[in-house]
């Protein structure tokens, strides 16, 4: 009987993995639609297939076990030296001219600004995204790979950065995050929060 199964992403994933954006957050997010255009599914491909392959990086999949490679959950968590600054890949792999830049610059220079502030001198982890499909939403996928990546962070002793809209804040408060500050980003001022999860 087929089962939802956390993994760590591969290689065959990632034609699934490009399309997952357009198809979590396209049908309710009309910023989402605007900013990450269902065109730019390569880039998404592209990005995870350098991110797959860096020791630095979890890329946590969820699947049904019968269909592995139909990804339909994400999150990954990128692990930052004590004194990295940036935005990991969000800052050495931009996304494509379709995509909106200057909402995509506000919202990493916001993450650069509020992780440097809170996280600097000290090992980390980010959640760099997150998504589950929104077909699949309310069975409890996201809860898995939120746990999932809980428990490698208690394992390794490191605190959770994440910068998520006001929409995930009761999710991630859920799982012990707390929020240190939050932001209405131009030009559209959709409010981000920056949340903090301190290792177990």
């Amino acid at each position: 009987m087929s089962h939802a199964v956390v993994e760590l992403a591969q290689a065959p994933d990632l034609p699934s993995i490009g399309t997952l954006h357009a198809r979590a957050y396209h049908p309710t997010r009309e910023w989402h639609r605007r900013i990450f255009p269902t065109s730019v599914a390569p880039w998404w491909e592209y990005k995870y297939s350098l991110d797959i392959a860096d020791p630095n990086n979890y890329v946590l999949k969820i699947s049904f076990s019968d269909t592995p490679t139909t990804v339909l959950g994400l999150l990954s968590l990128r692990k930052y030296a004590a004194n990295e600054k940036g935005a990991g890949r969000w800052t050495s792999c931009l996304p494509p001219p379709e995509a909106d830049r200057e909402a995509v610059d506000t919202m990493v220079k916001a993450m650069i600004e509020h992780r440097e502030r809170y996280m600097l001198g000290r090992v980390h982890l980010c959640i760099d995204h997150f998504g589950v499909d929104d077909a699949y939403q309310g069975r409890g996928m996201g809860k898995t790979l939120m746990a999932k990546a809980c428990e490698i962070a208690d394992a390794e002793g490191l605190d959770i950065f994440v910068e998520a809209n006001e929409f995930a804040e009761s999710f991630y408060k859920s799982f012990g995050f707390e929020e240190e500050d939050r932001l209405a980003l131009p030009p559209d001022g959709v409010t981000q929060c920056f949340l903090i999860r301190r290792a177990r």
